[in-house]
């Protein structure tokens, strides 16, 4: 118990460094993607029942760490990863997954465009984008600035991205994962058919929007859970370090 304990505080005081200065923030955020670290809720993915290849949806797929964990962790088939921003994409697309397929806009219920913000952080002339703390509204992304403890040199940037609908596609898709920095409820009103004819399993990253989304996932009998990283099992009760929140149907347990 003290070990565990004392790992915890370890772990806590790192993420404060690393959330502590930007450019801390964005040496650490690009060498993850080099390695097997990935959000630790995750893992209750291993613990469900799948019949064949998952085919994925992957929403939100930065530069493809989502990806990268299907492929070592799960029978994965094929994983549509949908990114917006042009930088992240030039990543997805160096990954080298046969399995792979990059489609380089956001969905939407219609083919438009939106306005995306992110923090942007000058260093010696030099400016690093912050695109994984990218989100629609000005006002959420001026709230991930105040995660950082040194703010002098941090700007916000407003970029053009596109939205398309998520077209026909003819595989089963068995998982769908949103991860929109808030804008998860609008993906799954974009995904609902593909929701109701497939009966995926969904993990969605926790925000305000959630009693919306159990709202209209409730409608096709999903429960919701949480993953206990101290169980390694599935619970009902949410803590303060939950990142994900699952949405399965009995057949995925």
């Amino acid at each position: 118990m003290e070990f565990k304990s004392a790992t915890i505080g370890i772990l806590s005081f790192f993420e404060k460094i690393i959330r502590g200065h930007p450019l801390v923030y964005i040496f650490i955020r690009s060498i993850v993607r080099f390695t097997n670290i990935f959000e630790k809720d995750f893992d209750g993915l291993k613990l469900l029942k799948f019949k064949e290849k998952i085919n994925i949806i992957d929403v939100g797929a930065s530069d493809g760490v989502a990806a990268k964990y299907f492929n070592n962790n799960l029978d994965s088939g094929t994983i549509f990863c949908f990114e917006p921003n042009p930088s992240y994409y030039k990543l997805l697309k160096k990954i080298n997954i046969k399995n792979v397929v990059v489609k380089p806009y956001a969905i939407g219920k219609s083919n438009t465009f939106r306005y995306a913000y992110h923090p942007r952080y000058k260093f010696f002339s030099k400016n690093y984008d912050i695109i994984s703390y990218s989100c629609y509204g000005k006002k959420h992304a001026e709230n991930y600035i105040a995660d950082f403890r040194f703010k002098n040199n941090l700007s916000m940037v407003r970029e053009k991205i596109q939205m398309k609908k998520v077209g026909k596609i003819s595989k089963t898709i068995g998982l769908i994962k949103v991860d929109t920095n808030g804008n998860e409820l609008f993906v799954i009103k974009a995904l609902e058919k593909i929701i109701k004819k497939d009966k995926p399993a969904l993990i969605i990253e926790i925000n305000n929007d959630i009693p919306s989304i159990d709202k209209i996932l409730k409608k096709y009998l999903y429960k919701g859970y949480y993953y206990s990283t101290e169980t390694k099992n599935f619970t009902n009760l949410e803590k303060k370090s939950t990142v994900n929140k699952y949405y399965l149907q009995e057949k995925h347990l």
